[in-house]
């Protein structure tokens, strides 16, 4: 496996990027949604209802550039979609500083081939969604054998010289008892995983919550989960966010939000958003991190939010690097 090398030069961008984040000038990360289109039907989301008629960029680059974040994941909807992917990721690349980019797929539309040519484009991280080891994950997300596909295709990316494959799943009601078997499952192919928790924003769906009554099962998965990050450490989240999930749980939210602050979000159209629920920030040009007002919502505990504040000390570097 050939590991994609950050250079010195990388570095230093990176470690002045990271000086400008903690004095509020700069951005932890970015959500690049390129479509709000999707072929899949799940039921917690409405983007696949979307006609396909939207607006989008050819170029994100410019802003991306000024917006000048650590990390950017690119989603959407479902990215791989968009058959110019390619060119939108070398833009980026070859057009901003040293930007840590990760691409979120289904995996529906992946192969060997397509997977290769995002990574050589630039990408350092693919992540495709997984929320159950098995062909419920069919059923879950309205798509017929793409458990099955994935079984087959993730083993085979982790013997290509793409070196940081990982599967983003989502907690829900439905799936806590296998949270740990999707940790093991990871490990078994050679990949990590990221977790995020379910909220029913996208199509006001309360069906997959997690009740109260569960709290005291949820907490100890969680406990599960972080003793099993810490053994095998394949498990990129924070211990920060991890321990905050029962929290949310239990009260309904968590304060404290950064969005706008810590991330931005970026509509296929360019429009840029607190996050992808609330407002637009106006034009991106203008925008700077520390004059955008504190937001009163609370009421998410997405991956996303609760990674950009997730304190960034050395222990959590060295965790992001492995």
């Amino acid at each position: 496996m050939i590991t994609k090398k950050i250079t010195t030069k990388d570095l230093l961008h990176g470690t002045k990027k990271f000086l400008l984040m903690k004095a509020g000038r700069t951005l932890f990360s970015v959500n690049l949604e390129v479509t709000l289109c999707c072929n899949l039907r799940c039921n917690f989301c409405n983007y696949w209802q979307n006609s396909g008629e939207e607006t989008r960029l050819k170029d994100y680059s410019s802003i991306v550039r000024h917006l000048n974040p650590l990390h950017l994941t690119i989603t959407g909807g479902e990215p791989l979609l968009r058959t110019d992917l390619e060119s939108i990721i070398e833009r980026i690349h070859g057009n901003t500083d040293f930007v840590y980019m990760n691409l979120i797929t289904n995996g529906s539309l992946l192969t060997v081939d397509r997977a290769l040519s995002l990574w050589n484009a630039g990408l350092n991280q693919l992540s495709v969604s997984l929320d159950f080891p098995d062909a419920r994950h069919d059923e879950n997300r309205g798509f017929t054998g793409l458990w099955r596909h994935i079984e087959n295709l993730l083993p085979s990316l982790a013997d290509t010289e793409i070196d940081n494959i990982c599967l983003n799943t989502i907690i829900m009601k439905d799936n806590l008892e296998n949270l740990l078997e999707i940790a093991r499952l990871a490990k078994n192919w050679g990949i990590k995983v990221s977790f995020s928790t379910y909220n029913p924003f996208k199509n006001n769906n309360p069906d997959h919550i997690i009740q109260k009554d569960r709290f005291r099962y949820l907490r100890q998965i969680i406990e599960d989960l972080i003793e099993w990050k810490h053994k095998y450490r394949n498990i990129t989240n924070s211990d920060f966010y991890l321990k905050n999930i029962p929290e949310y749980i239990q009260n309904g939210y968590v304060s404290g939000c950064l969005a706008g602050r810590k991330w931005v979000q970026i509509s296929p159209d360019g429009t840029l958003r607190r996050c992808s629920d609330q407002e637009t920030l106006g034009d991106y040009r203008m925008f700077r991190p520390n004059r955008v007002p504190v937001t009163r919502c609370r009421k998410c505990w997405y991956a996303c939010r609760g990674e950009a504040e997730a304190p960034l000390g050395l222990k959590r570097i060295v965790e992001l690097n492995r």
